[in-house]
């Protein structure tokens, strides 16, 4: 029994040295939920539990501060809060792609008092698109359990790094998270913009089988075929044509609407990129800058 006594010393001493950096979130009447410290006077949490902008709260292992809303982001349930006088140190990172399923991950929240639960990594989802209407490219689901007030959480691997952001938006019954790579590329977007900056192309497309002379030629048997292309838009400006077929973005594949808005998702606003075209039988590369979607 050594050993389960060794891990669960090891699992008390973990969640102890983090607490200081979980932090209790009052912003809905009665239902606390939990942030954790990302910055200096920075706080991520999840976008769903920020029901009353004016009287935000938040509570460190010290104090208590007034927070305001630096940016919120309801596509991927984050939200940053800017405080002041704010006590504790940033949690600290990992990656979420160093976990795999049947890694022991652990579920902290701070409610009240601080609670964990422990789990594994049960699998790692592909795009997902919550009931509210969110939609992320990537969630880690977890046994550990989200109990009430654990949204915006950290989810911890073994070695005490935050691998994800826990929200009961993305699971309803199941315990996802979002990747910490996620939000981290969502909060410097809010900390700098107050939004997310969304790419786009300006175009409408479905997918389409390739003739077989393509598709040997290719090796890929399917396309996004344009339908329609907006006026003044990134894929006009860089003349698309309704009737190419888009078979690829910087060399990799798009089959179907998912892996480009996956594509699309990963790129930033004004950046420069490649897409291969089918265009009256010949492959060709069209060169475009993507645009920001309006929300």
């Amino acid at each position: 029994m050594g050993t389960l006594s060794d891990l669960s010393r090891d699992i008390a001493d973990l969640v102890g040295r983090l607490g200081p950096s979980v932090v209790r979130i009052d912003a809905r009447r009665g239902r606390p939920a939990t942030g954790i410290i990302w910055a200096d006077n920075l706080v991520l949490t999840a976008d769903h539990v920020l029901e009353h902008e004016d009287t935000i709260q938040v509570t460190g292992s010290t104090t208590t501060v007034k927070a305001s809303i630096a940016g919120r982001d309801a596509g991927t349930d984050l939200a940053l809060l800017r405080t002041e006088g704010l006590n504790g140190a940033p949690a600290p990172r990992g990656r979420s792609t160093d976990i795999r399923a049947g890694h022991i991950v652990i579920a902290i929240g701070q409610p009240g008092e601080l609670q964990v639960t422990v789990g594994i990594v049960s699998g790692l989802s592909g795009s997902f698109r919550s009931w509210r209407g969110g939609q992320v490219e990537r969630l880690i689901q977890t046994t550990a359990e989200l109990l009430p007030g654990f949204s915006g959480g950290p989810l911890v691997d073994a070695d005490g790094r935050v691998v994800g952001i826990n929200s009961w938006n993305f699971g309803r019954g199941v315990s996802r998270a979002v990747p910490v790579e996620t939000a981290e590329r969502v909060a410097e977007s809010l900390k700098t913009h107050g939004r997310i900056r969304r790419a786009y192309l300006g175009l409408g497309a479905q997918p389409v089988r390739l003739s077989e002379a393509l598709a040997s030629q290719l090796g890929e048997e399917s396309g996004l075929l344009v339908v329609t292309v907006e006026p003044g838009g990134p894929a006009q400006k860089a003349g698309l044509l309704q009737g190419d077929t888009i078979v690829s973005v910087d060399g990799d594949p798009v089959r179907h609407l998912d892996e480009l808005f996956g594509k699309l998702g990963a790129l930033e606003v004004g950046s420069a990129h490649r897409l291969g075209v089918v265009r009256a039988g010949e492959r060709k590369e069209v060169p475009v800058t993507v645009g920001e979607r309006q929300r």
